[in-house]
Formats: structure tokens, sequence, C-alpha cells
């Protein structure tokens, strides 16, 4: 016996049964459907907001004009990250009848291009190895910074990482740049396992193009208007800017205090969906205004729990979902961490990166003999 709940076929007994029947009961078809009405409105709102925002980039008669230009083109191409292309590459922006991709959501999730990173490599870097296995050290490529950082408990610590939680910030603004050359790079990798050079040869030449053309757009046109010396000023400054919301957000809904890590070479003592609550946290589930108003820019992500146990639902039913997921882990005495706000998040991130610097200290580490495979959807 099974049931869904717009991811994947959960047994019926358990947590994860009584998890999927409380959400399936909360989730009836028209709250689904109103649900991703606000998506698609939301969609066309963030789509204006950076096409006007990148006409004001390359019309800008001035350096105020382009600061606040560049500033809403920052803002409005982290919004498509958040809210665009990652529920449409999770499946989740149009209704789909199963796991498999639809055509419909693969369109939409082109959207990945137009910030310049590549879908293909996207869904298989986020949906495989992240979701597949969050905060499982060897697997989970959020959490694998080489030796720049250890945000691991069982990863080896460097003399510099005590310094981490200072010079990581500024790092954090690369990671645009470290999505788009990682494409490339895994893609060389991917390539090797392909069945037929023609997919090879397709994926990437999509790759490559489709770089080629955000590098045309977001430096060429702007060049039309402006010397070249002041669009890379420019551009420069709004990937950075990127990079760090990406980086920041990000971060703070795994690397932080109470967060359980594991190692691949060992199995957690407990099944997908329990791991799934108990390697995230969500935060801001307030009702003022900015805790509203950052709800609705961050795509769904301040509650990254119900996000990794129902990545096929959308984000703007998270919220209906989040008391039931709530109650249901109480049921079964399990960890449900939330955040108070976005600020305790990033303060809870700055904690946790200070520690691990440290000398190694006894620390609750679950071990993990799970692969890829093993902890998917």
């Amino acid at each position: 016996m099974s049931t869904t709940t717009g991811t994947s076929p959960v047994p019926s007994g358990g947590f994860a049964g009584a998890l999927s029947r409380a959400v399936t009961a909360r989730l009836d078809p028209e709250t689904l459907r109103l649900a991703r009405r606000r998506l698609h409105v939301k969609a066309i709102i963030i789509g204006l907001w950076y096409a006007t925002s990148f006409v004001g980039v390359v019309l800008a008669s001035g350096w105020l004009e382009g600061v606040v230009a560049a500033t809403s083109l920052a803002l409005a191409f982290a919004a498509v990250g958040f809210n665009i292309q990652h529920d449409a590459n999770h499946n989740a922006f149009f209704a789909a009848p199963t796991k498999r991709l639809s055509r419909a959501n693969r369109i939409v999730g082109w959207s990945m291009f137009v910030v310049g990173a590549d879908a293909n490599r996207w869904r298989y870097r986020h949906n495989t190895l992240h979701h597949g296995s969050p905060n499982v050290a060897g697997i989970d490529s959020d959490i694998n910074l080489g030796p720049l950082a250890r945000l691991a408990p069982t990863q080896r610590r460097y003399v510099w990482h005590r310094y981490q939680h200072l010079y990581l910030w500024p790092l954090y603004c690369f990671t645009v740049l470290e999505i788009m050359f990682n494409d490339l790079a895994t893609l060389v990798g991917a390539s090797r396992h392909s069945r037929t050079s023609r997919s090879r040869l397709s994926e990437a030449s999509v790759a490559v193009l489709t770089k080629v053309v955000f590098v045309v757009v977001m430096v060429g046109v702007p060049w039309l208007t402006h010397p070249i010396w002041i669009v890379a000023i420019g551009a420069l400054a709004v990937i950075f800017g990127v990079g760090l919301l990406l980086g920041v957000v990000f971060q703070s809904a795994h690397v932080v205090e109470g967060a359980e890590f594991a190692q691949v070479d060992a199995r957690p003592p407990y099944q997908w969906h329990e791991w799934q609550v108990r390697s995230s946290l969500d935060f801001s589930h307030g009702s003022g205004p900015l805790s509203r108003l950052f709800r609705w820019y961050a795509g769904g992500l301040d509650h990254q729990t119900e996000h990794h146990l129902f990545p096929r639902v959308p984000h703007t039913a998270y919220p209906l979902i989040a008391p039931v997921v709530t109650a249901v882990c109480a049921d079964y005495g399990i960890p449900r961490r939330v955040q108070p706000s976005f600020h305790a998040a990033v303060a809870s991130h700055f904690r946790h990166l200070r520690a691990m610097g440290q000398r190694p200290q006894p620390v609750q580490v679950v071990r993990s003999r799970t692969s890829t495979g093993a902890h998917g959807q």
C-alpha cells in the first residue's frame, strides 16, 4: 500500500505515511489549483521586474540611475532562481501526473538559462545530489566546498578554517560564477558516461551556447550605451550581489546549528522522510510584513523542511502545510526546528561556521552508508 502527495509513492505506515495522508487531506485539488495560480501570477511579476530592471540598466543616464537599476536587476535575478526555475525544475510549477519532469515544467525550467546556469546540470546537482542526500558529506554538493571550508563535522579541518566564519561571506559572492563553471566541469565528467556521442554533443552545445548568450546579453547589450569599464563593474556587482544572496539563503537552511549531518560511508538510522526533517531548518514563519515579504521573495525556501518533504508541491502552498508537518513530527517525536527570523538563521549559520572551524569536539554525527540513489525521493 502506498499513497502520493505530489512527490513520490511513500509507504502507508509510519511517519512517511501519516505525513503523506495529512498533507494530502490539507491540499485538496482546489487548494492546489489556487496555489499554482498564485505562483503563476508571481512568476509574471518577477519576469516583468527582471526585464524592466535590465532595460533600466541599459538606459541609465547617470550613476544613481545605474546603481538603482543594477540593484533591482540583482534582486530580480535571484527572484527568478528562487521562484520560477526552482519550482519548474522540481516539476511543481504546473501539475504533473508523475514524478517525471513534464514538458511544461521543463520549458519554464529553462528560465535557469536566463540566470546563467544550465537547467539539466542544476537538476542533477540539486534534485539528485542535494535533495536525495541532504547534509550527507561526500554526496551533497551544497556542503562540499573542498578545502575552503569545513561545513560538516566529519570533514577534514585545516588551520585556516578557524577563520571561515569571517572569510566565507565574501566568497559566497562567487556562488553564481561557481555554478556556471561547475556546469561545464560536471558536463565534461558526465559526458564520459553518456551512452551516445549525440547526447554528449547536445548537452555540451546547450550548456555552452546558453552561457555565451547570457554573457552577450548581460555585457554586450549594455555596452551599446555605456563604456565597457562601467559595464564590467556593473555586471560584476550584479553577479557578486546575487551570489551572496543565493549563498546565504541556501546555507541558512541546512548549514546551521541543530541540523544533522551524515557521512557517505555509513547509513543513518532514519527513513528518507525523517532525514529530510532532521537535516533541514525553516525560518521566518512570522505573520509580520517583513516576514511575509521575505516569504514572497524567497520562493518558499524559508519553508525548507516542507520543500524537502514535498518538492513537487508549489511553494505557495508551503505555509498551508507547515502546521500539518509540525503536528505529525510532534506525534512521532521527530525534532522539527524553525528559526524565528531570517536574521536568526544567518546568525546560526555564523555560529555553526565558527564551531566547525575550531578544533574537533564531540558532536552528534549520523553516519550514512548511502549512495546517491539510496536517499532518493
